[in-house]
Order: C-alpha cells, then structure tokens, then sequence
C-alpha cells in the first residue's frame, strides 16, 4: 500500500513539474516575441520633469523620435504640446556664433 502512495506522489510532482515547465516555456516565449515591438516600455524616455506644486506637474517625453509635454494632475493627464518632427540635439555649442 504504502509503494502505491508513493508512486502516486512521484506520479503528481511529474505532472506539476511538466505543467511548471510548460507555463516557463510559454512565459518566455512571450517575452521573446514583445521585445522586439516599437511600442515597447523601452521606447519612452522622460526627459525632464518639473513640480508645479504637490499633486501637478509637467513633464517632456520622448518616444520614437517624438517629442510630448504633457501635464499630470490627479484628475489625469493631458497633453499639452507634441511635436511630431524628429527630435534634433539642442546642442548649442557646435553652432556658429551669429
């Protein structure tokens, strides 16, 4: 009786273990096939954000070459400006002096 218990236990960790490593196939083949998305987390990047009191503020986004001003408040956010020209560099020291 008692071989009979432990080959039903062997026989049930064998089948959690084979569903286990069939969601960890499936979890990484997800994962596999988003990260290669435009859309992806990776494509925003904040670029500066300024307080305007405890519970608002403003903050500058860019996310595939675009650039956003948003307004954040509690009641949500709005978007206040989108230039949709490529982001070019603000770099004002390599410009000619006029």
């Amino acid at each position: 009786m008692e071989q009979g218990m432990l080959a039903m236990v062997l026989q049930s960790l064998l089948g959690l273990a084979f569903v286990l490593g069939l969601f960890a196939l499936l979890v990484w083949g997800m994962r596999r096939m988003q990260g290669g998305q435009a859309g992806s987390p990776a494509d925003f990047r904040v670029m500066q954000k300024i307080h305007i009191d405890n519970r608002n503020s403003i903050v500058e986004i860019r996310h595939q070459g675009r650039q956003y001003l948003l307004a954040m408040s509690p009641g949500g956010i709005t978007q206040l400006r989108a230039d949709h020209c490529p982001v070019e560099s603000t770099d004002k020291s390599t410009e000619m002096p006029s």
